[in-house]
Protein backbone atom coordinates (compact mmCIF):
# COMPACT_ATOMS: atom_id res chain seq x y z
CA UNK A 1 0.00 0.00 0.00
CA UNK A 2 1.50 3.45 -0.83
CA UNK A 3 1.19 6.23 2.23
CA UNK A 4 -0.11 9.40 1.31
CA UNK A 5 2.49 11.73 0.39
CA UNK A 6 3.06 15.19 -1.50
CA UNK A 7 -0.48 16.43 -1.12
CA UNK A 8 -2.65 19.27 1.08
CA UNK A 9 -5.49 20.72 -0.60
CA UNK A 10 -5.40 24.17 1.40
CA UNK A 11 -3.03 25.91 3.44
CA UNK A 12 -2.25 23.76 6.41
CA UNK A 13 -3.19 25.28 9.71
CA UNK A 14 -1.84 28.21 11.44
CA UNK A 15 0.44 27.75 13.91
CA UNK A 16 1.64 24.44 12.49
CA UNK A 17 5.48 23.68 11.99
CA UNK A 18 4.60 22.55 8.80
CA UNK A 19 6.45 24.53 5.53
CA UNK A 20 3.00 26.33 3.54
CA UNK A 21 2.21 23.81 0.57
CA UNK A 22 -0.70 23.91 -2.16
CA UNK A 23 -0.68 20.44 -4.49
CA UNK A 24 -4.20 20.25 -5.49
CA UNK A 25 -5.77 19.87 -8.81
CA UNK A 26 -9.32 18.77 -9.61
CA UNK A 27 -9.75 14.67 -9.85
CA UNK A 28 -6.03 14.17 -8.75
CA UNK A 29 -3.09 15.30 -6.45
CA UNK A 30 0.24 16.72 -8.44
CA UNK A 31 3.43 15.29 -6.93
CA UNK A 32 5.81 18.38 -5.84
CA UNK A 33 8.28 18.55 -8.50
CA UNK A 34 10.69 20.79 -5.94
CA UNK A 35 11.43 19.78 -2.81
CA UNK A 36 12.51 22.58 0.47
CA UNK A 37 15.97 21.52 0.90
CA UNK A 38 16.54 22.64 4.24
CA UNK A 39 19.68 24.99 5.08
CA UNK A 40 22.84 24.32 6.43
CA UNK A 41 23.78 23.49 10.21
CA UNK A 42 25.96 26.90 9.96
CA UNK A 43 22.95 29.14 8.78
CA UNK A 44 20.52 27.00 10.92
CA UNK A 45 22.62 28.40 14.23
CA UNK A 46 22.92 31.90 12.76
CA UNK A 47 19.19 32.51 11.19
CA UNK A 48 17.07 29.55 13.60
CA UNK A 49 18.43 29.10 16.48
CA UNK A 50 18.06 32.36 18.26
CA UNK A 51 14.32 31.69 17.53
CA UNK A 52 14.10 28.61 19.68
CA UNK A 53 15.79 30.15 22.72
CA UNK A 54 13.19 30.93 25.81
CA UNK A 55 13.51 34.40 26.20
CA UNK A 56 11.09 33.98 29.51
CA UNK A 57 13.89 33.59 32.59
CA UNK A 58 10.85 34.75 35.15
CA UNK A 59 10.23 31.56 36.49
CA UNK A 60 7.70 30.57 39.28
CA UNK A 61 9.44 27.87 40.60
CA UNK A 62 12.92 28.23 41.14
CA UNK A 63 14.61 25.38 41.55
CA UNK A 64 18.29 24.59 42.30
CA UNK A 65 20.12 22.17 39.38
CA UNK A 66 23.87 20.60 40.51
CA UNK A 67 25.48 19.89 37.82
CA UNK A 68 28.09 16.99 38.04
CA UNK A 69 31.21 16.34 37.05
CA UNK A 70 33.92 14.07 37.42
CA UNK A 71 37.55 15.61 36.92
CA UNK A 72 40.47 13.54 36.14
CA UNK A 73 43.46 15.60 35.04
CA UNK A 74 41.85 18.04 32.96
CA UNK A 75 43.96 20.13 30.79
CA UNK A 76 43.18 24.26 31.01
CA UNK A 77 41.76 24.19 27.70
CA UNK A 78 39.04 22.24 28.28
CA UNK A 79 38.63 22.90 31.76
CA UNK A 80 38.41 26.96 31.69
CA UNK A 81 35.77 27.10 28.81
CA UNK A 82 33.48 24.22 30.20
CA UNK A 83 33.79 25.83 33.54
CA UNK A 84 32.78 29.35 31.52
CA UNK A 85 29.97 28.03 29.94
CA UNK A 86 28.03 27.40 33.02
CA UNK A 87 29.27 30.74 34.93
CA UNK A 88 27.44 32.08 31.34
CA UNK A 89 24.25 30.26 31.91
CA UNK A 90 21.15 32.86 31.71
CA UNK A 91 19.57 30.53 34.86
CA UNK A 92 21.33 31.44 38.17
CA UNK A 93 20.03 29.14 40.58
CA UNK A 94 23.32 26.15 39.59
CA UNK A 95 25.58 24.48 41.54
CA UNK A 96 28.53 22.84 40.00
CA UNK A 97 29.68 19.92 41.76
CA UNK A 98 33.47 18.85 41.01
CA UNK A 99 34.70 15.55 42.09
CA UNK A 100 38.53 15.69 40.85
CA UNK A 101 40.44 12.32 40.53
CA UNK A 102 43.50 13.70 39.17
CA UNK A 103 47.17 12.40 39.83
CA UNK A 104 48.65 15.42 38.18
CA UNK A 105 49.53 18.22 40.89
CA UNK A 106 49.80 20.70 38.41
CA UNK A 107 45.98 19.92 37.24
CA UNK A 108 44.59 19.13 40.08
CA UNK A 109 45.99 22.88 41.29
CA UNK A 110 44.47 24.62 38.46
CA UNK A 111 41.02 22.68 39.19
CA UNK A 112 41.08 24.24 42.63
CA UNK A 113 41.76 27.81 41.19
CA UNK A 114 38.94 27.61 38.39
CA UNK A 115 36.64 26.15 41.69
CA UNK A 116 37.41 28.96 43.15
CA UNK A 117 36.26 31.34 40.88
CA UNK A 118 32.10 31.16 42.19
CA UNK A 119 30.85 30.64 45.65
CA UNK A 120 28.40 28.03 43.69
CA UNK A 121 31.29 25.62 42.73
CA UNK A 122 32.12 23.06 45.10
CA UNK A 123 35.19 20.74 44.57
CA UNK A 124 35.72 17.50 46.49
CA UNK A 125 38.88 15.89 45.82
CA UNK A 126 39.30 12.34 45.50
CA UNK A 127 42.19 10.44 47.24
CA UNK A 128 42.02 7.47 45.07
CA UNK A 129 40.89 7.58 41.52
CA UNK A 130 37.43 6.08 41.18
CA UNK A 131 37.11 6.07 37.78
CA UNK A 132 34.29 7.77 35.62
CA UNK A 133 31.25 6.10 37.75
CA UNK A 134 33.16 6.72 41.70
CA UNK A 135 34.08 10.19 40.78
CA UNK A 136 30.35 11.10 39.69
CA UNK A 137 29.00 9.60 42.29
CA UNK A 138 30.83 11.71 44.81
CA UNK A 139 30.07 14.68 42.55
CA UNK A 140 26.20 13.39 43.44
CA UNK A 141 27.02 13.10 47.41
CA UNK A 142 27.87 16.81 47.65
CA UNK A 143 25.14 17.81 45.14
CA UNK A 144 22.18 19.44 47.03
CA UNK A 145 19.72 20.72 44.12
CA UNK A 146 16.52 19.58 43.03
CA UNK A 147 18.06 18.37 40.08
CA UNK A 148 21.28 16.31 39.01
CA UNK A 149 22.31 17.24 35.84
CA UNK A 150 25.12 15.04 34.34
CA UNK A 151 28.17 16.49 32.08
CA UNK A 152 31.53 15.70 30.99
CA UNK A 153 34.88 17.64 31.90
CA UNK A 154 35.48 18.78 28.56
CA UNK A 155 32.40 19.90 26.82
CA UNK A 156 30.18 22.65 27.18
CA UNK A 157 26.72 24.11 27.80
CA UNK A 158 24.46 26.14 25.71
CA UNK A 159 24.40 29.21 27.50
CA UNK A 160 20.42 29.04 27.24
CA UNK A 161 20.70 25.30 28.82
CA UNK A 162 20.02 25.39 32.47
CA UNK A 163 17.04 27.90 31.44
CA UNK A 164 15.54 25.33 28.91
CA UNK A 165 15.28 23.00 31.57
CA UNK A 166 13.33 24.97 33.73
CA UNK A 167 11.24 26.51 31.69
CA UNK A 168 9.84 23.12 30.96
CA UNK A 169 9.65 22.41 34.59
CA UNK A 170 7.84 24.95 35.34
CA UNK A 171 5.05 24.13 32.67
CA UNK A 172 4.44 20.50 34.20
CA UNK A 173 6.64 20.08 37.41
CA UNK A 174 5.65 16.29 37.16
CA UNK A 175 8.55 15.55 34.70
CA UNK A 176 11.43 13.21 35.97
CA UNK A 177 13.93 13.09 33.11
CA UNK A 178 15.08 15.47 30.72
CA UNK A 179 17.02 15.31 27.42
CA UNK A 180 18.09 17.30 24.65
CA UNK A 181 19.17 17.44 21.78
CA UNK A 182 23.12 18.01 21.07
CA UNK A 183 25.66 18.72 18.88
CA UNK A 184 29.73 18.23 18.39
CA UNK A 185 32.81 20.72 19.09
CA UNK A 186 35.95 20.17 17.18
CA UNK A 187 38.78 19.86 19.52
CA UNK A 188 40.02 24.03 19.65
CA UNK A 189 36.02 24.54 20.17
CA UNK A 190 36.16 26.84 16.96
CA UNK A 191 33.35 24.66 15.42
CA UNK A 192 29.67 23.46 15.65
CA UNK A 193 28.96 20.42 13.29
CA UNK A 194 27.01 17.59 13.23
CA UNK A 195 23.77 17.86 15.56
CA UNK A 196 21.66 14.99 16.52
CA UNK A 197 18.35 16.41 16.42
CA UNK A 198 16.41 13.36 18.75
CA UNK A 199 13.45 11.86 18.72
CA UNK A 200 10.33 12.25 21.68
CA UNK A 201 10.95 9.12 24.13
CA UNK A 202 11.58 6.23 22.00
CA UNK A 203 11.92 2.91 23.90
CA UNK A 204 12.93 0.70 21.46
CA UNK A 205 15.41 3.56 20.05
CA UNK A 206 17.15 3.86 23.21
CA UNK A 207 17.34 -0.31 23.33
CA UNK A 208 20.01 0.54 19.84
CA UNK A 209 21.91 3.32 21.11
CA UNK A 210 22.03 5.55 24.42
CA UNK A 211 20.59 8.66 22.22
CA UNK A 212 19.11 10.56 25.00
CA UNK A 213 22.90 10.74 26.10
CA UNK A 214 23.51 14.41 26.56
CA UNK A 215 22.13 16.74 27.84
CA UNK A 216 20.05 14.35 30.71
CA UNK A 217 19.33 15.94 34.15
CA UNK A 218 17.03 13.76 36.47
CA UNK A 219 15.17 14.45 39.27
CA UNK A 220 17.79 13.84 42.10
CA UNK A 221 15.32 12.19 44.72
CA UNK A 222 15.26 9.55 41.77
CA UNK A 223 19.07 9.05 41.20
CA UNK A 224 19.55 8.66 45.05
CA UNK A 225 16.66 6.41 45.08
CA UNK A 226 18.28 3.76 42.72
CA UNK A 227 22.07 4.14 44.18
CA UNK A 228 23.83 6.31 41.37
CA UNK A 229 25.99 4.69 39.17
CA UNK A 230 27.67 1.68 39.44
CA UNK A 231 31.50 1.15 38.42
CA UNK A 232 31.45 -2.37 36.94
CA UNK A 233 29.53 -0.27 33.57
CA UNK A 234 32.33 2.11 32.94
CA UNK A 235 32.09 2.99 29.52
CA UNK A 236 28.48 2.90 29.50
CA UNK A 237 27.89 4.08 32.98
CA UNK A 238 24.94 6.70 32.08
CA UNK A 239 23.60 4.14 29.74
CA UNK A 240 23.13 1.82 32.56
CA UNK A 241 21.65 4.69 34.88
CA UNK A 242 19.40 5.89 32.52
CA UNK A 243 18.21 2.24 31.84
CA UNK A 244 17.37 1.59 35.33
CA UNK A 245 15.61 4.99 35.74
CA UNK A 246 13.58 4.62 31.99
CA UNK A 247 12.22 0.89 33.50
CA UNK A 248 10.80 2.64 36.57
CA UNK A 249 8.33 4.62 34.08
CA UNK A 250 9.21 8.06 34.86
CA UNK A 251 7.68 10.66 33.18
CA UNK A 252 10.51 11.85 30.24
CA UNK A 253 10.28 15.00 28.61
CA UNK A 254 12.33 16.01 25.55
CA UNK A 255 13.30 19.07 24.71
CA UNK A 256 14.41 19.80 20.82
CA UNK A 257 16.93 22.44 21.27
CA UNK A 258 21.00 21.72 21.09
CA UNK A 259 21.78 22.21 24.62
CA UNK A 260 25.14 20.38 24.73
CA UNK A 261 27.81 20.74 22.86
CA UNK A 262 30.44 17.65 22.57
CA UNK A 263 33.97 17.97 22.31
CA UNK A 264 35.96 15.62 20.03
CA UNK A 265 38.67 15.76 21.76
CA UNK A 266 41.57 13.46 20.72
CA UNK A 267 40.71 10.81 23.59
CA UNK A 268 36.63 11.01 23.34
CA UNK A 269 34.52 8.88 21.98
CA UNK A 270 33.25 11.96 20.36
CA UNK A 271 35.87 11.23 18.09
CA UNK A 272 36.95 8.32 17.79
CA UNK A 273 34.66 5.21 19.38
CA UNK A 274 37.46 3.03 19.83
CA UNK A 275 39.57 4.99 21.90
CA UNK A 276 36.78 3.40 24.38
CA UNK A 277 36.09 0.11 22.89
CA UNK A 278 35.38 -1.17 26.71
CA UNK A 279 32.68 1.07 26.25
CA UNK A 280 30.67 -0.84 23.52
CA UNK A 281 31.01 -4.47 25.85
CA UNK A 282 30.44 -2.66 29.33
CA UNK A 283 26.71 -0.59 26.76
CA UNK A 284 26.11 -4.60 25.76
CA UNK A 285 26.31 -5.63 29.73
CA UNK A 286 24.34 -2.73 30.75
CA UNK A 287 20.96 -4.05 28.38
CA UNK A 288 21.62 -7.24 29.08
CA UNK A 289 20.78 -7.02 32.74
CA UNK A 290 18.04 -4.56 31.81
CA UNK A 291 16.46 -7.87 30.01
CA UNK A 292 16.71 -9.85 32.77
CA UNK A 293 15.86 -7.78 35.63
CA UNK A 294 12.19 -7.32 33.12
CA UNK A 295 12.18 -10.48 32.00
CA UNK A 296 12.30 -10.06 28.68
CA UNK A 297 13.48 -13.42 26.44
CA UNK A 298 16.29 -11.86 23.95
CA UNK A 299 19.88 -11.54 23.28
CA UNK A 300 21.85 -8.68 22.82
CA UNK A 301 24.08 -8.32 19.85
CA UNK A 302 25.75 -5.99 17.91
CA UNK A 303 23.97 -3.21 16.04
CA UNK A 304 24.07 -2.96 12.00
CA UNK A 305 27.52 -2.63 10.36
CA UNK A 306 28.95 -3.61 14.24
CA UNK A 307 29.47 -0.04 14.56
CA UNK A 308 30.77 0.41 18.82
CA UNK A 309 27.78 1.57 21.10
CA UNK A 310 24.93 0.22 18.36
CA UNK A 311 22.89 -2.47 20.23
CA UNK A 312 20.95 -5.08 18.94
CA UNK A 313 17.71 -6.56 20.90
CA UNK A 314 17.07 -10.31 19.10
CA UNK A 315 13.92 -11.42 20.90
CA UNK A 316 13.30 -15.38 21.59
CA UNK A 317 9.86 -16.54 20.12
CA UNK A 318 8.54 -18.59 22.86
CA UNK A 319 6.38 -21.60 20.85
CA UNK A 320 5.71 -21.22 17.35
CA UNK A 321 3.01 -18.58 16.39
CA UNK A 322 0.86 -18.67 13.36
CA UNK A 323 1.42 -16.31 10.92
CA UNK A 324 -1.04 -15.52 8.64
CA UNK A 325 0.30 -13.29 5.63
CA UNK A 326 -2.15 -11.77 3.83
CA UNK A 327 -1.49 -10.28 -0.23
CA UNK A 328 -4.14 -8.84 -1.95
CA UNK A 329 -3.73 -8.69 -6.00
CA UNK A 330 -5.20 -8.28 -9.06
CA UNK A 331 -3.44 -10.17 -12.06
CA UNK A 332 0.27 -9.28 -12.19
CA UNK A 333 0.93 -13.03 -12.30
CA UNK A 334 4.84 -12.04 -12.55
CA UNK A 335 4.64 -10.15 -9.69
CA UNK A 336 3.05 -11.99 -7.57
CA UNK A 337 4.56 -15.39 -8.11
CA UNK A 338 8.15 -13.97 -7.04
CA UNK A 339 6.49 -12.72 -3.53
CA UNK A 340 5.62 -15.71 -2.81
CA UNK A 341 8.52 -17.74 -4.14
CA UNK A 342 10.40 -15.58 -1.78
CA UNK A 343 8.14 -16.52 0.98
CA UNK A 344 8.41 -19.91 0.79
CA UNK A 345 11.82 -20.32 -0.11
CA UNK A 346 13.89 -17.65 1.99
CA UNK A 347 11.62 -18.21 5.40
CA UNK A 348 13.67 -20.32 8.19
CA UNK A 349 10.71 -19.63 10.04
CA UNK A 350 7.73 -22.04 8.31
CA UNK A 351 4.76 -22.00 10.41
CA UNK A 352 2.51 -19.49 8.10
CA UNK A 353 -0.15 -19.37 6.02
CA UNK A 354 -0.11 -17.51 3.12
CA UNK A 355 -3.69 -16.35 1.70
CA UNK A 356 -4.01 -14.83 -1.12
CA UNK A 357 -6.81 -12.45 -1.60
CA UNK A 358 -8.00 -12.17 -5.65
CA UNK A 359 -9.17 -8.75 -6.39
CA UNK A 360 -11.07 -9.10 -9.96
CA UNK A 361 -8.44 -11.23 -11.62
CA UNK A 362 -9.44 -11.43 -15.40
CA UNK A 363 -5.65 -12.85 -17.13
CA UNK A 364 -5.59 -16.48 -18.26
CA UNK A 365 -1.95 -16.36 -16.42
CA UNK A 366 -3.11 -15.59 -13.37
CA UNK A 367 -5.71 -18.05 -13.18
CA UNK A 368 -2.93 -20.58 -14.40
CA UNK A 369 -0.41 -19.39 -11.81
CA UNK A 370 -3.05 -19.64 -9.10
CA UNK A 371 -4.63 -23.42 -9.98
CA UNK A 372 -0.92 -24.71 -9.32
CA UNK A 373 0.28 -22.47 -6.28
CA UNK A 374 -3.34 -23.20 -5.02
CA UNK A 375 -2.18 -26.89 -4.57
CA UNK A 376 0.34 -25.87 -2.05
CA UNK A 377 -1.06 -26.85 1.43
CA UNK A 378 -0.30 -23.38 3.64
CA UNK A 379 -1.79 -20.98 0.50
CA UNK A 380 -5.13 -20.24 0.54
CA UNK A 381 -6.75 -18.49 -2.48
CA UNK A 382 -9.97 -16.19 -2.04
CA UNK A 383 -11.84 -13.78 -3.51
CA UNK A 384 -12.84 -10.70 -3.09
CA UNK A 385 -15.29 -9.56 -6.32
CA UNK A 386 -15.63 -5.87 -5.23
CA UNK A 387 -14.29 -2.92 -6.66
CA UNK A 388 -10.58 -2.17 -5.05
CA UNK A 389 -10.71 -0.55 -1.52
CA UNK A 390 -7.15 -1.78 0.29
CA UNK A 391 -8.85 -1.20 3.51
CA UNK A 392 -11.98 -3.73 2.67
CA UNK A 393 -9.78 -6.24 0.84
CA UNK A 394 -7.25 -6.35 3.60
CA UNK A 395 -10.25 -6.53 6.68
CA UNK A 396 -11.63 -9.20 4.53
CA UNK A 397 -8.24 -11.53 4.32
CA UNK A 398 -8.44 -10.75 7.99
CA UNK A 399 -11.56 -12.69 8.83
CA UNK A 400 -10.30 -15.63 6.62
CA UNK A 401 -7.40 -15.97 8.47
CA UNK A 402 -6.15 -18.35 11.48
CA UNK A 403 -2.74 -16.78 12.71
CA UNK A 404 -2.29 -15.37 15.41
CA UNK A 405 -0.32 -12.88 14.06
CA UNK A 406 -1.38 -10.98 11.02
CA UNK A 407 1.74 -9.95 8.30
CA UNK A 408 -0.24 -7.47 5.83
CA UNK A 409 1.90 -7.13 2.65
CA UNK A 410 1.42 -6.04 -1.11
CA UNK A 411 2.25 -8.71 -3.75
CA UNK A 412 5.02 -6.21 -5.23
CA UNK A 413 7.55 -7.64 -3.25
CA UNK A 414 10.43 -9.65 -2.20
CA UNK A 415 12.20 -11.29 0.59
CA UNK A 416 15.68 -10.58 0.90
CA UNK A 417 17.19 -12.68 4.36
CA UNK A 418 15.96 -15.51 5.96
CA UNK A 419 15.19 -14.64 9.46
CA UNK A 420 12.98 -11.58 8.31
CA UNK A 421 9.26 -13.71 9.84
CA UNK A 422 11.59 -14.43 13.10
CA UNK A 423 12.77 -10.90 13.50
CA UNK A 424 8.92 -9.57 12.75
CA UNK A 425 7.50 -11.77 15.36
CA UNK A 426 9.82 -11.59 17.97
CA UNK A 427 9.19 -7.81 17.84
CA UNK A 428 4.89 -8.15 17.26
CA UNK A 429 4.75 -10.87 20.09
CA UNK A 430 6.28 -7.68 22.96
CA UNK A 431 3.27 -6.90 25.16
CA UNK A 432 3.08 -2.86 24.54
CA UNK A 433 4.29 -3.30 20.61
CA UNK A 434 1.19 -2.52 17.91
CA UNK A 435 2.58 -2.87 14.33
CA UNK A 436 5.96 -3.67 13.10
CA UNK A 437 7.33 -2.73 9.81
CA UNK A 438 10.34 -3.69 7.67
CA UNK A 439 12.84 -2.16 6.01
CA UNK A 440 12.36 -2.26 2.39
CA UNK A 441 14.33 -1.44 -0.58
CA UNK A 442 14.23 0.26 -3.92
CA UNK A 443 15.65 -2.46 -6.83
CA UNK A 444 18.79 -0.90 -6.49
CA UNK A 445 19.01 -0.83 -2.19
CA UNK A 446 18.42 2.37 -1.91
CA UNK A 447 15.60 2.60 0.73
CA UNK A 448 11.87 2.59 0.16
CA UNK A 449 10.93 2.18 3.87
CA UNK A 450 12.30 3.11 7.43
CA UNK A 451 9.32 4.49 8.91
CA UNK A 452 6.91 7.24 8.53
CA UNK A 453 6.58 10.56 9.71
CA UNK A 454 3.49 12.10 10.01
CA UNK A 455 3.70 15.68 8.67
CA UNK A 456 6.19 14.95 5.96
CA UNK A 457 5.63 16.78 2.99
CA UNK A 458 2.36 17.26 3.41
CA UNK A 459 0.74 14.40 5.26
CA UNK A 460 2.88 11.71 5.30
CA UNK A 461 6.25 10.23 3.97
CA UNK A 462 8.74 7.65 4.35
CA UNK A 463 11.60 9.29 5.84
CA UNK A 464 15.45 8.48 4.68
CA UNK A 465 13.80 7.57 1.37
CA UNK A 466 16.15 7.31 -1.33
CA UNK A 467 19.42 7.24 1.07
CA UNK A 468 21.63 4.65 1.44
CA UNK A 469 21.62 1.98 4.77
CA UNK A 470 24.11 3.65 7.43
CA UNK A 471 23.54 6.80 6.38
CA UNK A 472 24.50 9.10 8.86
CA UNK A 473 21.83 11.79 8.97
CA UNK A 474 20.69 15.11 11.66
CA UNK A 475 18.46 12.28 12.60
CA UNK A 476 21.01 9.31 12.55
CA UNK A 477 20.99 6.51 11.31
CA UNK A 478 18.36 4.57 8.52
CA UNK A 479 19.14 1.19 10.36
CA UNK A 480 18.37 1.87 13.93
CA UNK A 481 15.48 0.29 15.54
CA UNK A 482 12.89 3.05 16.04
CA UNK A 483 9.63 3.74 16.95
CA UNK A 484 7.52 5.73 15.13
CA UNK A 485 3.45 6.82 14.51
CA UNK A 486 3.02 4.58 11.92
CA UNK A 487 4.73 2.45 8.96
CA UNK A 488 4.00 1.16 5.51
CA UNK A 489 1.32 -1.34 5.09
CA UNK A 490 3.46 -2.93 2.15
CA UNK A 491 4.96 -5.05 5.05
CA UNK A 492 3.10 -4.70 8.25
CA UNK A 493 2.24 -7.18 11.08
CA UNK A 494 0.55 -6.92 14.21
CA UNK A 495 -1.10 -9.25 16.14
CA UNK A 496 -4.80 -10.39 15.20
CA UNK A 497 -6.46 -9.53 18.98
CA UNK A 498 -4.67 -6.43 18.53
CA UNK A 499 -5.66 -5.65 15.00
CA UNK A 500 -8.99 -6.41 15.91
CA UNK A 501 -9.03 -4.53 19.25
CA UNK A 502 -8.69 -1.27 16.77
CA UNK A 503 -10.96 -2.00 14.65
CA UNK A 504 -8.32 -2.78 11.47
CA UNK A 505 -8.17 -0.92 8.47
CA UNK A 506 -10.42 2.18 7.75
CA UNK A 507 -12.27 1.48 5.20
CA UNK A 508 -13.01 4.52 4.02
CA UNK A 509 -9.58 4.88 2.56
CA UNK A 510 -9.69 3.13 -0.88
CA UNK A 511 -6.41 3.14 -2.03
CA UNK A 512 -3.62 5.17 0.53
CA UNK A 513 -3.63 6.60 4.34
CA UNK A 514 -5.40 3.60 5.96
CA UNK A 515 -2.17 2.03 7.22
CA UNK A 516 -0.87 5.31 8.91
CA UNK A 517 -4.35 5.69 10.13
CA UNK A 518 -4.27 2.24 11.84
CA UNK A 519 -0.84 3.66 13.55
CA UNK A 520 -2.51 6.14 14.85
CA UNK A 521 -4.67 4.27 16.59
CA UNK A 522 -2.59 1.77 17.77
CA UNK A 523 -0.80 4.57 19.04
CA UNK A 524 -3.72 6.30 20.61
CA UNK A 525 -4.33 3.07 22.16
CA UNK A 526 -1.02 2.75 23.84
CA UNK A 527 0.88 0.82 21.73
CA UNK A 528 4.30 1.51 20.28
CA UNK A 529 4.68 0.70 16.54
CA UNK A 530 8.09 -0.31 15.45
CA UNK A 531 10.18 -0.07 12.47
CA UNK A 532 13.00 -2.94 12.34
CA UNK A 533 16.46 -2.61 9.97
CA UNK A 534 16.48 -6.48 10.79
CA UNK A 535 13.21 -8.31 8.32
CA UNK A 536 14.20 -6.88 4.40
CA UNK A 537 12.74 -7.05 1.80
CA UNK A 538 12.40 -5.42 -1.96
CA UNK A 539 9.11 -3.50 -2.86
CA UNK A 540 8.96 -2.71 -6.71
CA UNK A 541 6.30 0.13 -5.56
CA UNK A 542 3.23 0.60 -6.87
CA UNK A 543 3.30 -1.45 -9.73
CA UNK A 544 0.35 -3.17 -9.01
CA UNK A 545 -1.82 -0.20 -7.82
CA UNK A 546 -0.35 2.21 -10.51
CA UNK A 547 0.49 5.56 -10.29
CA UNK A 548 0.25 8.10 -7.09
CA UNK A 549 -2.27 10.10 -9.85
CA UNK A 550 -4.93 7.44 -9.45
CA UNK A 551 -5.55 7.81 -5.98
CA UNK A 552 -9.00 9.25 -5.36
CA UNK A 553 -9.02 13.05 -3.59
CA UNK A 554 -10.98 11.65 -0.77
CA UNK A 555 -8.00 9.38 0.17
CA UNK A 556 -6.30 12.87 1.32
CA UNK A 557 -9.44 14.83 2.42
CA UNK A 558 -9.34 11.57 5.03
CA UNK A 559 -6.01 12.03 5.92
CA UNK A 560 -5.99 15.47 6.59
CA UNK A 561 -8.72 14.88 8.89
CA UNK A 562 -7.65 11.62 10.83
CA UNK A 563 -4.20 13.37 11.20
CA UNK A 564 -5.01 16.83 11.78
CA UNK A 565 -3.77 16.51 15.60
CA UNK A 566 -0.27 15.60 14.59
CA UNK A 567 0.11 17.72 11.50
CA UNK A 568 -0.69 20.74 14.16
CA UNK A 569 1.49 19.70 16.67
CA UNK A 570 4.31 17.46 15.18
CA UNK A 571 4.79 13.96 15.52
CA UNK A 572 6.60 12.95 18.23
CA UNK A 573 9.09 10.68 16.76
CA UNK A 574 11.07 13.47 14.43
CA UNK A 575 11.90 16.83 15.38
CA UNK A 576 10.90 19.89 14.98
CA UNK A 577 14.14 21.23 13.60
CA UNK A 578 14.49 18.86 10.94
CA UNK A 579 12.96 19.86 7.77
CA UNK A 580 9.52 18.60 7.33
CA UNK A 581 9.14 18.56 3.55
CA UNK A 582 12.31 16.61 2.78
CA UNK A 583 12.75 12.98 3.50
CA UNK A 584 15.66 13.63 4.34
CA UNK A 585 16.79 14.53 7.59
CA UNK A 586 18.62 18.13 7.03
CA UNK A 587 17.91 21.38 9.17
CA UNK A 588 14.74 23.31 8.57
CA UNK A 589 14.63 27.23 7.20
CA UNK A 590 11.75 27.82 9.74
CA UNK A 591 10.91 27.13 13.29
CA UNK A 592 7.56 26.29 14.72
CA UNK A 593 5.63 26.96 11.19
Amino acid sequence: MMTVTNAAKKVLPKGTRRRKMAAWTVGRVKRLLIKPPGISYEKWITDIEPLTISKNTNHKYIPKISIVIPAYNTPDKYLIPMIDSILNQTYENWELCIADGSTSKVRSTSIKKQAARDDRIKLVEVSENLGISGNTNMAIKIATGDFIAFMDHDDLLAEFALNEVVSAINKDQSIELFYSDEDYITENGKKRLLPYFKPDWSPELFLSANYMAHFVVVKSQIIKAIGGLRPEFDGAQDYDLLLRITEKKPVIYHIPKILYHWRQADDSTAKNMNTKSYADDSGKKAIKEYIKRNNIAADVLSGPDDLPTNYRIKYKIIGSPKVSIIIPFKDKAELLKVCVASIIKKSSYQNFEIILVDNNSQEPGTTSYLNKIGKHKNIHVIEYNKPFNYSAVNNFGRKQASGELLLFMNNDMKVINDDWLEELIGVAIQPEIGAVGGFLFYPDRKIQHAGVIVGMTGTAAHVFRQLKPHTLTFYRYPDWVRNYLAVTGACLMVRASTFDKVGGFDERFIICGSDVALGLSLHESGYRNVFTPYAKLFHYESQSVGSYNNIPPSDYDLSMVRYKKYLEGGDPYYNPNLEIMSETPTPAGTYGQ
